[in-house]
Protein backbone atom coordinates (compact mmCIF):
# COMPACT_ATOMS: atom_id res chain seq x y z
CA UNK A 1 0.00 0.00 0.00
CA UNK A 2 1.22 3.68 -1.38
CA UNK A 3 1.41 6.34 0.92
CA UNK A 4 -1.57 8.17 -0.91
CA UNK A 5 -3.67 5.00 -0.54
CA UNK A 6 -3.15 4.26 3.33
CA UNK A 7 -3.79 8.06 3.75
CA UNK A 8 -7.02 7.67 2.18
CA UNK A 9 -7.83 4.65 4.27
CA UNK A 10 -6.84 5.98 7.35
CA UNK A 11 -8.26 9.83 6.92
CA UNK A 12 -12.21 8.02 5.59
CA UNK A 13 -12.09 5.20 9.06
CA UNK A 14 -11.51 8.45 10.78
CA UNK A 15 -14.05 10.30 9.40
CA UNK A 16 -16.21 8.28 10.04
CA UNK A 17 -14.71 6.92 13.10
CA UNK A 18 -15.24 10.22 14.66
CA UNK A 19 -18.08 12.03 12.74
CA UNK A 20 -20.89 8.81 12.95
CA UNK A 21 -20.25 8.98 16.90
CA UNK A 22 -20.89 12.60 17.19
CA UNK A 23 -24.06 12.59 14.61
CA UNK A 24 -25.74 9.86 16.24
CA UNK A 25 -25.29 11.16 20.29
CA UNK A 26 -26.12 15.10 18.82
CA UNK A 27 -29.35 14.44 16.83
CA UNK A 28 -30.51 11.80 19.86
CA UNK A 29 -30.13 14.51 22.08
CA UNK A 30 -31.21 16.82 19.28
CA UNK A 31 -28.48 19.38 19.36
CA UNK A 32 -28.59 20.18 15.64
CA UNK A 33 -25.62 22.91 15.56
CA UNK A 34 -23.33 20.29 17.12
CA UNK A 35 -24.89 17.55 14.81
CA UNK A 36 -23.52 19.79 11.76
CA UNK A 37 -19.64 18.84 13.08
CA UNK A 38 -20.98 15.17 12.79
CA UNK A 39 -22.55 15.40 9.24
CA UNK A 40 -19.07 17.91 8.11
CA UNK A 41 -17.17 14.89 8.74
CA UNK A 42 -19.76 11.57 7.62
CA UNK A 43 -20.11 13.46 4.21
CA UNK A 44 -16.36 14.70 4.31
CA UNK A 45 -15.71 10.67 4.70
CA UNK A 46 -18.29 9.63 1.66
CA UNK A 47 -16.35 12.24 -0.31
CA UNK A 48 -12.86 10.49 0.17
CA UNK A 49 -14.42 7.18 -0.03
CA UNK A 50 -15.61 8.06 -3.56
CA UNK A 51 -12.44 10.08 -4.64
CA UNK A 52 -10.27 6.88 -3.74
CA UNK A 53 -13.09 5.01 -6.07
CA UNK A 54 -12.42 7.74 -8.86
CA UNK A 55 -8.25 6.70 -8.43
CA UNK A 56 -8.73 2.76 -7.82
CA UNK A 57 -11.33 1.92 -9.88
CA UNK A 58 -10.65 -1.34 -11.67
CA UNK A 59 -10.47 -0.87 -15.02
CA UNK A 60 -10.60 2.93 -15.00
CA UNK A 61 -14.33 2.68 -16.80
CA UNK A 62 -14.62 6.43 -17.95
CA UNK A 63 -18.48 6.06 -16.37
CA UNK A 64 -17.91 5.08 -13.29
CA UNK A 65 -15.11 7.15 -12.71
CA UNK A 66 -16.98 9.81 -14.09
CA UNK A 67 -19.60 9.22 -11.42
CA UNK A 68 -17.06 9.28 -8.53
CA UNK A 69 -15.89 12.59 -9.25
CA UNK A 70 -19.01 14.45 -9.35
CA UNK A 71 -20.33 13.05 -5.98
CA UNK A 72 -16.80 13.92 -4.34
CA UNK A 73 -17.13 17.55 -5.88
CA UNK A 74 -20.40 17.44 -4.49
CA UNK A 75 -19.90 15.58 -1.36
CA UNK A 76 -16.85 18.15 -1.10
CA UNK A 77 -19.03 21.48 -1.04
CA UNK A 78 -21.68 19.67 1.14
CA UNK A 79 -19.03 18.61 3.64
CA UNK A 80 -17.67 22.80 4.10
CA UNK A 81 -20.84 23.83 3.76
CA UNK A 82 -22.38 21.60 6.99
CA UNK A 83 -18.60 23.47 8.37
CA UNK A 84 -19.58 26.99 7.87
CA UNK A 85 -23.00 26.46 9.44
CA UNK A 86 -21.10 25.37 12.59
CA UNK A 87 -19.03 27.65 12.63
CA UNK A 88 -21.32 30.57 11.94
CA UNK A 89 -24.14 29.61 14.32
CA UNK A 90 -21.97 28.49 17.07
CA UNK A 91 -19.16 31.50 16.83
CA UNK A 92 -21.35 34.17 15.33
CA UNK A 93 -25.09 33.53 15.46
CA UNK A 94 -26.44 37.23 15.50
CA UNK A 95 -23.77 38.61 12.89
CA UNK A 96 -25.10 40.16 9.84
CA UNK A 97 -21.40 39.65 8.30
CA UNK A 98 -21.09 35.75 9.02
CA UNK A 99 -24.31 35.02 7.99
CA UNK A 100 -23.74 36.56 4.39
CA UNK A 101 -20.15 35.24 4.03
CA UNK A 102 -22.10 31.77 4.85
CA UNK A 103 -25.07 32.48 2.33
CA UNK A 104 -22.36 33.74 -0.46
CA UNK A 105 -20.18 30.71 0.22
CA UNK A 106 -23.33 28.62 -0.31
CA UNK A 107 -23.97 30.36 -3.66
CA UNK A 108 -20.35 29.86 -4.54
CA UNK A 109 -20.60 26.63 -4.36
CA UNK A 110 -24.01 26.16 -5.47
CA UNK A 111 -23.72 27.87 -8.64
CA UNK A 112 -20.46 26.47 -9.64
CA UNK A 113 -21.88 22.93 -9.36
CA UNK A 114 -24.78 23.70 -10.93
CA UNK A 115 -22.99 26.13 -13.72
CA UNK A 116 -20.90 23.18 -14.37
CA UNK A 117 -23.66 21.26 -14.95
CA UNK A 118 -25.05 23.82 -17.33
CA UNK A 119 -22.10 23.22 -19.88
CA UNK A 120 -22.02 19.83 -19.18
CA UNK A 121 -19.32 19.73 -17.31
CA UNK A 122 -20.22 18.26 -13.90
CA UNK A 123 -16.63 16.62 -12.59
CA UNK A 124 -15.23 19.86 -13.32
CA UNK A 125 -11.88 19.80 -13.17
CA UNK A 126 -9.86 21.27 -16.56
CA UNK A 127 -13.51 20.79 -18.51
CA UNK A 128 -14.56 24.10 -16.43
CA UNK A 129 -12.16 25.32 -14.28
CA UNK A 130 -13.41 29.21 -13.32
CA UNK A 131 -16.64 27.48 -12.00
CA UNK A 132 -14.34 25.04 -10.15
CA UNK A 133 -11.90 28.06 -9.18
CA UNK A 134 -14.58 29.79 -7.35
CA UNK A 135 -16.38 26.76 -5.87
CA UNK A 136 -12.74 25.58 -4.55
CA UNK A 137 -11.90 29.29 -2.96
CA UNK A 138 -14.78 29.95 -1.01
CA UNK A 139 -14.42 26.17 0.28
CA UNK A 140 -10.78 27.40 1.33
CA UNK A 141 -12.39 30.74 2.61
CA UNK A 142 -14.66 28.51 4.73
CA UNK A 143 -11.87 26.61 6.07
CA UNK A 144 -9.48 29.32 7.09
CA UNK A 145 -12.77 31.10 8.92
CA UNK A 146 -13.28 27.97 11.29
CA UNK A 147 -9.93 27.95 11.63
CA UNK A 148 -9.37 30.73 12.49
CA UNK A 149 -12.58 31.35 14.87
CA UNK A 150 -11.62 28.19 16.54
CA UNK A 151 -7.95 29.30 17.31
CA UNK A 152 -9.60 33.09 18.81
CA UNK A 153 -11.63 30.92 20.82
CA UNK A 154 -8.84 28.59 21.97
CA UNK A 155 -7.34 31.45 23.45
CA UNK A 156 -10.02 32.68 25.86
CA UNK A 157 -10.74 29.38 26.79
CA UNK A 158 -7.15 28.14 27.79
CA UNK A 159 -7.29 31.30 29.75
CA UNK A 160 -9.96 29.18 31.61
CA UNK A 161 -8.60 26.59 32.12
CA UNK A 162 -5.49 27.87 33.72
CA UNK A 163 -8.21 29.65 36.08
CA UNK A 164 -9.77 25.84 36.96
CA UNK A 165 -13.04 27.10 35.20
CA UNK A 166 -12.55 24.74 32.06
CA UNK A 167 -11.64 21.06 31.66
CA UNK A 168 -8.00 21.69 29.69
CA UNK A 169 -9.42 18.74 27.50
CA UNK A 170 -12.27 20.62 26.13
CA UNK A 171 -10.37 23.95 25.55
CA UNK A 172 -7.55 22.22 23.73
CA UNK A 173 -10.10 21.08 21.49
CA UNK A 174 -10.86 24.24 19.94
CA UNK A 175 -7.58 24.37 18.90
CA UNK A 176 -7.34 21.29 17.16
CA UNK A 177 -10.62 21.34 15.34
CA UNK A 178 -8.86 24.70 14.48
CA UNK A 179 -5.24 22.66 13.27
CA UNK A 180 -7.66 20.16 11.42
CA UNK A 181 -9.64 23.24 9.67
CA UNK A 182 -6.15 24.78 8.55
CA UNK A 183 -4.59 21.76 7.21
CA UNK A 184 -7.84 20.74 5.44
CA UNK A 185 -8.18 24.13 3.91
CA UNK A 186 -4.63 23.91 3.37
CA UNK A 187 -5.44 20.59 0.64
CA UNK A 188 -8.43 22.80 -0.98
CA UNK A 189 -5.78 25.49 -1.63
CA UNK A 190 -2.90 22.97 -2.81
CA UNK A 191 -5.60 21.51 -4.83
CA UNK A 192 -6.37 24.98 -6.88
CA UNK A 193 -2.62 25.27 -7.29
CA UNK A 194 -2.82 21.68 -9.12
CA UNK A 195 -5.56 22.91 -11.16
CA UNK A 196 -3.55 26.19 -12.43
CA UNK A 197 -0.52 24.25 -13.57
CA UNK A 198 0.53 22.53 -16.45
CA UNK A 199 0.56 19.66 -15.66
CA UNK A 200 -3.24 16.97 -14.54
CA UNK A 201 -3.39 17.33 -10.98
CA UNK A 202 -3.69 13.16 -10.23
CA UNK A 203 -3.87 12.92 -6.52
CA UNK A 204 -2.23 13.66 -3.41
CA UNK A 205 1.05 14.97 -3.29
CA UNK A 206 3.77 14.73 -0.40
CA UNK A 207 2.37 17.86 0.94
CA UNK A 208 -1.22 17.26 0.63
CA UNK A 209 0.20 14.02 2.43
CA UNK A 210 1.61 15.29 4.98
CA UNK A 211 -1.41 18.07 5.33
CA UNK A 212 -4.31 15.56 5.57
CA UNK A 213 -2.44 13.28 8.60
CA UNK A 214 -1.95 16.29 10.27
CA UNK A 215 -5.44 17.05 10.15
CA UNK A 216 -6.83 13.88 10.71
CA UNK A 217 -4.52 13.30 13.38
CA UNK A 218 -5.75 16.66 15.50
CA UNK A 219 -9.40 15.40 14.26
CA UNK A 220 -8.62 12.00 16.81
CA UNK A 221 -6.69 13.86 19.50
CA UNK A 222 -9.68 16.14 19.40
CA UNK A 223 -12.33 13.93 20.13
CA UNK A 224 -11.09 10.26 21.31
CA UNK A 225 -7.72 11.77 23.43
CA UNK A 226 -6.18 8.97 24.50
CA UNK A 227 -5.24 9.16 28.46
CA UNK A 228 -1.38 9.96 28.43
CA UNK A 229 -1.98 13.02 26.01
CA UNK A 230 -5.33 14.40 28.36
CA UNK A 231 -3.49 13.92 31.21
CA UNK A 232 -0.31 15.51 29.66
CA UNK A 233 -2.91 18.54 28.68
CA UNK A 234 -4.00 18.81 32.15
CA UNK A 235 -0.92 18.80 33.92
CA UNK A 236 0.93 21.27 31.40
CA UNK A 237 -1.86 24.15 31.41
CA UNK A 238 -2.26 24.00 35.51
CA UNK A 239 1.48 24.58 35.37
CA UNK A 240 1.02 27.34 33.38
CA UNK A 241 -1.51 28.88 35.30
Amino acid sequence: MNAELATHVVTIALSFGVGVPILVKTLRARDRIVALIGASLVVDGAEWLFWLGYLCWPGQDPSVTHAFAIACRVGISAAVLCLGAFTWLTFRPESRAAACAFWASVAAMGGGIAGSGAVGAWAGFRADPARVWLETAAQILVYAWACAESLLYYRSARRRAMLGLTDPVVANRFALWGIYSGTYGGVQLSFLIGLASAGEYTGLAGLDIALTLIGVSALWLAFFPPRVYAAWLRRSITADG
